[in-house]
């Protein structure tokens, strides 16, 4: 067995880190479900799983905004639209 504290190597400090961002991004993503669904009542499946899909803490912050601000749930779904990334699109080797 090794004798050493994985916390003490650049490693182990980067994947603490990944994990901390990690859980950062789902606490968000689960209080934006959680504004939604109070505000407008049900949250479609399909809003459900584009919300678990933004990639940024950034987006995330301003869909709150958004969330808070919308007079309806069709008029965040515009902003949702708005925050993902582009859908990637793999060119044809010539």
């Amino acid at each position: 067995m090794l004798n050493f504290d994985l916390m003490d190597t650049v490693a182990g400090r980067q994947l603490h880190e990944m994990g901390h961002q990690k859980g950062l991004m789902e606490s968000a993503r689960e209080m934006l479900l959680v504004i939604l669904e109070e505000r407008f009542g049900i949250v479609p499946h399909d809003l459900m799983k584009q919300i678990h899909t933004v990639p940024l803490r950034k987006h995330l912050k301003q869909l709150h905004r958004q969330a808070i601000r919308c007079p309806n749930i069709e008029r965040f779904e515009e902003m949702l639209s708005k925050a993902m990334p582009p859908p990637k699109t793999t060119e044809p080797l010539k």
